[in-house]
């Protein structure tokens, strides 16, 4: 039963750790994967419903991240947990399964934070190039509130189905910006 469990955790550790790039050479790992990792178009699956997101190809590095973590299973059994108040929903790899790199930031002009849009977080401390998270993610459901986050976080792509799904969401019950029942979510690659 221990080497069973030592195995579990070992293996478990080690799968974490094939999430994380080096953090020196992010952007040359992400190309690296290019070949592999070219769809755009992602379905997330909750409790309240699905809904479908495209990725634009305009911000290669984040759409490549997104999809790899994706297709390493890295966005199974996640929560959107936190419902910021009335700009969005986020979600992702919270505090416990935090990666080790940051994705460098791409600003597109045209690509402003509008309602479905989907932009990463990203952590002030010790970030002067504005670079995203790797993991953590929100989708914005009011335009007006979210003018304000143009060129402060990178949207990399947006609600093309199922708004009413994120809207519900956004729309449950919370105390202090977190659900009171956690949404859970899945997420898929669509060909």
């Amino acid at each position: 039963m221990r080497l069973f469990l030592l195995l579990f955790i070992v293996g478990l550790f080690s799968c974490q750790s094939n999430w994380n790039l080096d953090p020196v050479h992010v952007k040359e790992s992400l190309q690296k994967g290019a070949d592999q990792w070219t769809e755009n178009k992602v379905l997330v699956s909750t409790r309240l419903g699905d809904f479908e997101m495209e990725l634009d190809a305009r911000t290669p590095l984040h759409r490549l991240n997104f999809i790899r973590l994706v297709k390493m299973g890295y966005f199974e059994d996640r929560y959107f947990y936190r419902i910021v108040y009335v700009t969005g929903i986020q979600g992702g790899g919270e505090y416990r399964d935090r990666l080790n790199y940051l994705v460098p930031a791409e600003y597109i002009d045209d690509l402003k934070p509008v309602r479905g849009s989907l932009a990463m977080a990203r952590y002030d401390e010790g970030n002067p190039e504005q670079a995203s998270s790797p993991s953590e993610f929100f989708i914005v459901t009011d335009t007006e509130q979210a003018a304000r986050f143009y060129k402060k976080y990178v949207v990399f792509g947006k609600v093309t189905k199922g708004m009413a799904v994120v809207d519900s969401i956004f729309n449950a019950k919370s105390y202090d910006e977190k659900p009171v029942i956690p949404v859970k979510f899945d997420i898929k690659v669509l060909p």
